[in-house]
């Protein structure tokens, strides 16, 4: 009878304790996936280059952009993108992908990444080539997709993948305009 009391007493409440705590991990753990971890994304500069189309729509374009990633959480964390994507979109059209070579940031900081896109698209749809010839601003998507770990202080391990949209208005280098630094903005993802 003793026994059967003490494993009442002493056994049952660490096993309901183990699975509490457990079951708090896992919620925090799905909670922070979701939370965007103090991270932020600004394209602070870019210049066409190039920007030109032919009679047929065929674009040809040198796009140089300057893209900060910023961790802003205070706490004692580190961030490491395993993988990062980018791709500028016009008159949604891609104009290519740079995947960027994986980094980190560790506490409050903040890296600067400089991709460039050049090459020759074929375009569809209304696009005047005549209008082309004369813009000054280019209304320019940009699409990044991270995939990212992150060591928190508190001991946990977070893998998560982000989408972030920045509806950038390039200027060409002809046009004499000033590029301004734009926020990018994380979409929702479906579950």
């Amino acid at each position: 009878m003793f026994g059967k009391l003490c494993l009442f007493c002493c056994v049952i409440p660490l096993v309901l304790t183990a699975v509490t705590m457990l079951g708090t991990f896992l919620w925090l753990r799905k909670e922070m996936k979701k939370m965007d971890l103090g991270l932020e994304y600004t394209v602070s500069d870019g210049v066409l280059n190039t920007f030109s189309m032919t009679p047929n729509k065929t674009l040809d374009y040198d796009l140089a952009l300057t893209i900060t990633a910023e961790n802003k959480l205070s706490a004692n964390t580190k961030i490491k993108w395993e993988e990062f994507e980018t791709t500028p979109v016009y008159e949604d059209v891609e104009l290519g992908k740079v995947d960027l070579a994986p980094f980190e940031i560790i506490k409050v900081d903040k890296k600067e990444l400089k991709p460039s896109y050049k090459g020759v698209k074929q375009m569809s749809g209304n696009v005047d080539a005549s209008k082309v010839k004369n813009l000054k601003l280019v209304d320019i998507v940009l699409k990044l997709e991270a995939k990212i770990k992150v060591d928190t202080a508190f001991g946990f391990k977070v893998k998560n993948k982000f989408k972030y949209e920045c509806k950038l208005k390039v200027p060409t280098k002809s046009g004499g305009e000033k590029f301004k630094s734009t926020k990018c903005e994380r979409k929702k993802q479906s579950s």
